[in-house]
């Protein structure tokens, strides 16, 4: 299954992980994960990870690497949880000698640098990173085991989804075997800051309801900046309108920075990732986002349109 990306890594000496814009545990975990893996097989080989990373996590897991231009330039990149070059928060990473990739979302066909491996099956790229290792019978250090655990917990919304269960859970049981501590990283992720909550009063304040059956919230460039937020800290908070009766989709929604729409979009009844796609993202079935290429407001608008016209035609 990996043939093509594992003889690839071992043509180079140094290696670069790019993740994709706004990481989430996934991302991070699946970054850290593979960088550490890497290294214990390989000493001599250089590896890094380049992004934001979750800082959270940074005493546990590692802070990110800060990487020269001319580094990137003679390193094989690897494109971790991201469908193309164009989602990556290093946007360095189109400078480098040779690329592969390795992902979990379905496949929009835009990436043509190099082989890549997408299993939609795996419920995160850190699932993938696991099998990976397996296969080529590479040693896990605990700090890897500790950073896929992160990812497969983030990314199945605390195993409430997944694809293949019995696989996920039987990658978790091992992970634990080789010494996560569930409890210490949940923790973690359980800490609320005075921020979190001016955040959750928006979305309670701000939730709109759209027949036949959409919820959403939207914060303005005014609306974050007077919570002192960038849009990715807004759109990460869905799960608070998740799953209302009657509502089988849900979205959050923030302008930012540049003017433009960036979306975090649910469901339990359509495909949201073709919705996501239709503005240039992308994500999984009933999970997806992106940031659109329009104003705002008028992508706002395009997305509620194109969403009420799926729930119609879906129920008849």
């Amino acid at each position: 299954m990996f043939e093509k990306i594992t003889k690839k890594i071992e043509e180079y000496d140094s290696i670069v992980i790019f993740g994709h814009l706004n990481p989430d545990g996934d991302c991070y975990g699946s970054q850290v994960a593979l960088k550490a893996i890497l290294k214990k097989h390989y000493p001599n080989k250089s590896v890094y990870i380049v992004g934001s990373g979750l800082p959270n996590f940074y005493h546990i897991l590692g802070k990110m690497d800060e990487v020269s231009l001319e580094t990137i330039q003679k390193s094989l990149a690897i494109v971790v949880d991201s469908n193309d070059l164009s989602r990556l928060e290093d946007q360095r990473a189109v400078n480098a000698l040779d690329f592969v990739k390795i992902d979990h979302h379905i496949d929009n066909h835009t990436f043509t640098q190099g082989p890549e491996v997408i299993d939609v099956e795996s419920t995160s790229t850190s699932e993938i990173i696991y099998l990976f290792a397996k296969e080529n019978n590479y040693i896990i250090p605990k700090v890897a085991a500790e950073a896929m655990y992160l990812g497969i917990f983030t990314d199945s919304a605390r195993f409430q989804y997944a694809t293949y269960y019995t696989r996920m859970f039987d990658i978790l049981k091992d992970l634990i075997l080789l010494g996560v501590e569930p409890v210490k990283l949940t923790s973690i992720l359980n800490v609320s800051s005075e921020q979190s909550l001016k955040i959750k009063r928006f979305v309670y304040r701000n939730v709109k309801k759209v027949k036949p059956g959409i919820l959403y919230v939207y914060a303005s460039k005014k609306d974050r900046e007077r919570m002192h937020i960038k849009s990715s800290q807004i759109t990460c908070y869905t799960g608070l309108i998740s799953h209302v009766k009657k509502c089988p989709v849900w979205f959050v929604a923030a302008e930012n920075d540049e003017g433009k729409l960036h979306v975090e979009i649910r469901s339990n009844l359509i495909n949201v990732q073709e919705v996501a796609a239709s503005f240039g993202g992308g994500g999984h079935t009933f999970a997806a986002g992106f940031t659109s290429k329009k104003k705002a407001e008028e992508a706002l608008q395009e997305l509620i349109d194109k969403l009420v016209d799926i729930l119609q035609k879906k129920r008849g």
